[in-house]
């Protein structure tokens, strides 16, 4: 009987040994980098040029297997675009028996800045893999949360084919500038909601006890979040390039 206490202790001592020398399936990281933007919409512009955006956050990852993991986490992401746009619709004007028809060109000169809480839960399949290295593709989806959007820029009215102008020298094709002003932010409005399918794929390597990971993500918007101009559709979109340290 005195040989079984201390016979019981060492095997309790190796049996505790091992479970912690066990590797947890849970990792805790921190991601930032840059995106583009990758807006899709029904609004045909004449120029839309990308402006780099900031992602960042936490995120989790639980191992199903050696080659098949689940990630998620909770980003903040600000994606920014420029943009120019002209629409032209048909105008008149009735004096008495007089009446002069013209083209309406409205050109915006302008800049969307929209910031989203994005959670994504998606699927990390490692397709090449080593002791201090893996290669994985992800695909899932995600949700986000609108927090706030910024719109800004300058709108010019213009009339074109006015009938007086050639009296005065003028082409009718001449257009004349009779309205500028700045942009105003009521004049688009957003939904809080966002949701859509995310693709991608990086690198992991290990450093010491912990991981370095790259990776690219293309998220693809999956709802119209413009309530208004009504008519117009309007999805989000970006291409994200992460930097991330997982514990």
């Amino acid at each position: 009987m005195r040989l079984l206490v201390p016979i019981s202790a060492v095997c309790w001592l190796l049996t505790l040994g091992e479970s912690q020398n066990v590797i947890s399936p849970w990792q805790i990281g921190f991601s930032a980098g840059l995106n583009i933007p990758a807006y899709r919409s029904s609004q045909k512009v004449d120029k839309a040029v990308p402006i780099p955006g900031f992602t960042g956050g936490i995120g989790g990852r639980y191992a199903l297997t050696p080659r098949l993991s689940l990630t998620t986490g909770l980003y903040f992401t600000q994606r920014n675009s420029a943009y120019t746009f002209t629409e032209t619709y048909p105008g008149d004007t009735s004096v008495g028996a007089f009446r002069d028809t013209y083209l309406v060109h409205t050109r915006q000169n302008g800049r969307l800045d929209m910031a989203h809480l994005e959670i994504p839960l998606l699927v990390e399949w490692a397709f090449l893999k080593g002791l201090q290295y893996e290669s994985h593709l992800t695909f899932g989806l995600q949700a986000g949360y609108q927090l706030f959007y910024r719109l800004y820029g300058d709108i010019e009215v213009s009339l074109e084919g006015l009938d007086f102008l050639p009296l005065f020298g003028f082409s009718p094709q001449t257009r004349l500038i009779v309205a500028r002003g700045p942009l105003e932010k009521q004049s688009i409005a957003i939904t809080r909601g966002d949701f859509g399918l995310t693709l991608g794929g990086g690198n992991r390597f290990q450093m010491n006890k912990h991981w370095m990971s790259f990776d690219i993500r293309y998220y693809h918007g999956l709802i119209d979040i413009f309530k208004k101009p009504s008519g117009t559709r309007f999805y989000n979109g970006s291409i994200s390039f992460l930097l991330g340290y997982w514990l």
